[in-house]
């Protein structure tokens, strides 16, 4: 899978949650046909499974304490030697052709900078109605679903950061992501909006579904914690750009 100059790097976040890392990684073994390395961004696990390390394709960055998911994605971006860039999630499933087909995407127009799947928990700009309980009919309903049909692509304000994928040269124009973001929330909303600025377009790939089966890391540190963080951040997107995030009015 892995090549001396990959065609992909996919860089995902991670906080001791190795039994959805590891389903993760073995679906991406499995279905990406695209030369690709992995970089695992460790936001300080007590410890990491030795099967981690197992991985051919995987190159792992250990954090002492949790920097957050800008800063774990930045860390990854600064490391990748990919032709095409990668922010996933350890909580989805990608299969069948997913890597292929948002890549094919990218591909079709220059003025595209950015692309991202449908799937099941999501924003509503993404979200599709399914209702997929078992590993065993994500992946049969997968392979149905992702065949290609530029049809299905269209253009939206908005991307959700779980799965993103776009050339290096948007990372060239555009930079990181703001890590003042902290832990999360509103970082991709951020990194959408500056993406547009830039004068390239967003695309949802209608034809491509990657599961998310959503984390539990912001849940383990309890709701009311969740949802301080997430007003801190829109009140600081809604500061830095004069603007209220779209898909709120």
């Amino acid at each position: 899978m892995q090549a001396q100059k990959p065609t992909a790097s996919i860089i995902i976040p991670n906080k001791d949650e190795w039994k959805m890392t590891c389903r993760c990684l073995e679906a991406i073994r499995k279905f990406t046909r695209e030369s690709c390395e992995v970089i695992l961004v460790d936001n300080g696990s007590s410890k990491v499974p030795e099967v981690i390390r197992q991985y051919p394709f995987l190159r792992l960055i250990r954090n002492n304490w949790n920097r957050g998911f800008a800063a774990a994605i930045n860390q990854g971006l600064e490391r990748a030697k990919g032709e095409y860039l990668v922010w996933l999630n350890n909580d989805t499933l990608p299969s069948y052709r997913w890597l292929t087909q948002l890549l094919h995407v990218l591909r079709s127009d220059s003025s595209i900078g950015l692309v991202g799947p449908v799937s099941n928990r999501v924003i509503p700009e993404q979200k599709i109605a399914v209702s997929l309980r078992s590993v065993d009919k994500i992946l049969r309903f997968s392979r149905q679903f992702n065949r290609t049909d530029p049809d299905r692509w269209r253009d939206t304000l908005r991307l959700s950061g779980f799965c993103l994928v776009y050339p290096r040269e948007v990372l060239q124009k555009v930079g990181l992501l703001d890590e003042r973001f902290g832990l999360g929330t509103y970082e991709d909303d951020d990194y959408c909006y500056r993406v547009r600025q830039a004068g390239y377009r967003l695309v949802v790939a209608g034809d491509t579904y990657v599961h998310h089966f959503g984390s539990t890391s912001f849940r383990k540190n309890g709701y009311d914690e969740f949802r301080k963080i997430l007003a801190q951040n829109r009140r600081y997107y809604i500061d830095k750009w004069q603007r209220i995030p779209e898909g709120e009015g």
